[in-house]
């Protein structure tokens, strides 16, 4: 059925829901390299068979194991799996908070393990098993579902992006609260303790497309992919807030009003709109999906560094970006400096 997630082997598409996923899970002071590893352990008593599981080269070994040692599994196992399941599930998806978004991201699919060989945590391979694990995971995303960052945006899935620049890896996702598509393009490899290089760009059709001069957001994407490639490695967030938010057609009718004399502000307001209406708060999601905890931030813009810093986002760094400055945008970037408080160089503006 199109609404049922089916899951086993840890290499396929949905693998990261199964226990032998590689997710390392820390307790105390003991990392458990699976949560198959940590529930076949907590079957015995015995101190040594649990440190021979923990130390199993593979979940499949860690199984093996706890079959080898069946005569010696606790008298009240069967009392206590479910909770034992239970927990080292949700902790497998607390800790490892890029599974927790891509679990959050399944939606209400109802999710089964298909299992020919187990029918009381899978479905037993026909659907008429119990799925006992499905079930957990379905409660486990139904607690994440419901915090941020993972109920801000859904991952949806991702490819390879070639372009003029270098390849970037190109992440899909759907904003919970309105819908909307964003992406994230990612080049290299990011260290998730080192801040990186990244651009929010919202998107800008006349100016990203179809290469208008009235502004300077095409020059600044170009700019941006650039520096990042230059980098070695960032992010180019591309966000579908046009127009500072207010669409297309209602930036088309402040184009108009451009036109006739009003500066960008002015057309705005004189739409009903305040001059800028971009929201960040979601940006959190896709940052956490990217394991991204601060950033190096290329905006001349102090309000998108105050708005990302009031949606808990660290940046360690805003970097300078001046490209496109002509004839047709002279007054739109004065407007910016002017009005918005955009930080440029004297000699970029004029």
């Amino acid at each position: 059925m199109a609404n049922e997630i089916f899951f086993y082997e840890p290499q396929e598409t949905y693998g990261f829901l199964s226990n032998f996923a590689l997710s390392p899970i820390q307790l105390s002071d003991v990392v458990w390299p699976t949560s198959e590893h940590y529930y076949q352990a907590q079957k015995f008593t015995d101190p040594a068979i649990q440190q021979q599981i923990l130390a199993a080269d593979s979940p499949e070994q860690a199984f093996q194991l706890s079959r080898q040692y069946e005569a010696q599994v606790k008298t009240d196992w069967d009392n206590v799996k479910d909770a034992v399941m239970r927990f080292i599930v949700f902790e497998k998806f607390r800790q490892n908070k890029h599974l927790a978004h891509l679990l959050v991201s399944t939606g209400e699919q109802v999710i089964k393990e298909h299992s020919h060989k187990d029918a009381y945590w899978g479905d037993g391979g026909d659907g008429t098993g119990r799925n006992e694990l499905g079930k957990i995971l379905m409660e486990v995303r139904a607690h994440f579902a419901q915090i941020e960052p993972f109920n801000l945006v859904h991952f949806v899935d991702s490819a390879k992006l070639p372009t003029q620049w270098g390849t970037f890896q190109m992440y899909g996702f759907t904003e919970t609260a309105t819908g909307k598509e964003h992406l994230a393009l990612v080049y290299g490899e990011l260290d998730p303790e080192t801040p990186p290089l990244i651009r929010l760009h919202s998107e800008c059709l006349t100016g990203d497309a179809l290469f208008s001069a009235r502004c300077d957001c095409g020059f600044q994407l170009s700019r941006a992919m650039q520096n990042i490639v230059d980098a070695g490695s960032g992010v180019l967030f591309y966000l579908r807030q046009e127009g500072r938010g207010i669409g297309l057609i209602n930036k088309i009718r402040a184009y108009h009003l451009q036109d006739d004399g009003a500066d960008t502000v002015e057309a705005n307001e004189r739409l009903g709109f305040a001059a800028d209406m971009r929201d960040y708060n979601f940006c959190r999601g896709m940052l956490s999906f990217l394991n991204i905890k601060s950033v190096r931030l290329m905006t001349n813009n102090p309000r998108k560094v105050n708005a990302l810093e009031k949606a808990g986002i660290k940046i360690t760094e805003r970097v300078a970006l001046q490209e496109g400055n002509n004839p047709h945008n002279e007054n739109y970037l004065k407007t910016k400096a002017n009005k918005l408080g955009h930080m440029f160089d004297k000699s970029f503006v004029g």
